[in-house]
């Protein structure tokens, strides 16, 4: 419990403090697993953070609470489809868009405690000022694009996966090929078999350092991995 322990990071806070920090923090790690502001890992966090709202308020109206129950059911979609990098359809990009961002999550959370009959009367507007704000964002980001699931169909998908497989596959027989290419020429320099250039190639019997046999690592421009921020990320 966050007022008995007497901690050093959030224990040390006060609840009201501590527990928007760490719903914050959710939302932030859902933008940081993918780089891109709305995205598979959104859905996910954003209702962690609703059900953390839970926990903490003790007791929540009908739309919350089905928000927090029905996002975690979505979320561990998206997140699957994020770990094995597979493609989401329209119906995902859509509800991760306009019901689950981090903004949408955050408005939630913010207008969640009034209620009338059962029901918090600020959830659908506040569901609709985040979607507005959501698609301004996307304008002034423009050309870049912080709605990212990446290709934009299923077959453009299955396509990327297939081109990814090929160009791998490519590499590996390049790469083959070359050093084969390599140990035959040295073989009839020197008057040897391909064999024995080959164990003298790899016990450095040219005296450079030899290093193992492999596919030579990918320059930094041409990378596809997301390792790389985009520049709205940078920003904010």
């Amino acid at each position: 419990m966050i007022d008995v322990y007497p901690g050093v990071v959030l224990s040390s806070l006060p609840w009201w403090i501590a527990a928007p920090l760490v719903q914050l923090a959710i939302l932030i790690a859902g933008m940081a697993l993918d780089e891109t502001y709305v995205n598979r890992t959104t859905v996910f966090t954003g209702a962690i953070a609703a059900h953390v709202h839970v926990l903490v308020a003790g007791d929540v109206g009908l739309l919350v609470g089905l928000y927090a129950d029905i996002g975690l059911v979505v979320g561990a979609y998206g997140l699957y489809t994020y770990v094995v990098d597979a493609y989401v359809g329209a119906a995902f990009r859509l509800a991760a868009f306009f019901v689950y961002s981090p903004l949408a999550a955050f408005l939630v959370i913010l207008t969640a405690g009034p209620t009338l009959f059962g029901v918090e009367p600020l959830f659908v507007p506040a569901l609709a000022l985040a979607g507005y704000a959501n698609l301004r964002l996307r304008e002034y980001l423009s050309p870049n694009d912080p709605y990212y699931f990446g290709p934009e169909s299923e077959a453009a998908f299955e396509a990327a996966v297939d081109a990814a497989a090929a160009s791998g596959a490519d590499a590996d027989g390049d790469g083959e090929r070359e050093t084969d290419g390599t140990i035959a020429e040295e073989a009839t320099n020197t008057g040897g078999s391909a064999d024995e250039s080959a164990a003298d190639s790899y016990d450095g019997h040219d005296g450079g350092e030899i290093d193992p046999p492999g596919a030579e690592p990918a320059a930094a421009g041409d990378s596809s991995e997301r390792g790389i921020l985009p520049e709205f990320m940078r920003r904010l």
